[in-house]
């Protein structure tokens, strides 16, 4: 309908509509995204081996103590969750992989197959995917 005003009117309402769903899923994704990361710091000094950690919901667990201690796993959030481990203290703290100390879906699953050791001014990354904590190490 060439030369139509109500045409040209009905395209920028599509358009306008088209573009208001895009930012308010993409509003919407962050929101979400954002909740897996939480920006709760948790501070631990454990004396002695861990299982089934709570992380009491936080994002980041600092480790401050000067025992080196083994954590076989931290306990289960929400799919797609983010937890970053970092240690300040003198003791190395060791995430052992697929303990059978902790519960399945608590257990961790490190890129090695093997137990993994943080020490002083080092952390790593895990992400919770299919019922378990997977080391994130990008590439």
């Amino acid at each position: 309908r060439y030369g139509d005003p109500s045409a040209t009117m009905d395209g920028i309402k599509l358009l306008w509509y088209v573009l208001a769903n895009e930012i308010r899923v993409r509003r919407q994704e962050a929101r979400v995204l954002g909740s897996r990361y939480s920006p709760e710091i948790l501070s631990k000094a454990p004396s002695g081996s861990e299982n089934n950690v709570d992380t009491e919901g936080a994002g980041l667990i600092v480790y401050t103590g000067a025992d080196s201690v083994n954590i076989t796993g931290y306990r289960a959030r929400q799919e797609g969750d983010m937890l970053i481990v970092h240690v300040t203290g003198a003791g190395t703290i060791t995430h052992m992989n697929q303990s059978a100390s902790s519960d399945a879906g608590n257990r961790f699953v490190n890129d090695a197959g093997t137990d993994r050791a943080i020490t002083t001014n080092h952390g790593m990354m895990f992400l919770y995917i299919n019922s378990r904590w997977r080391e994130f190490t990008p590439q």
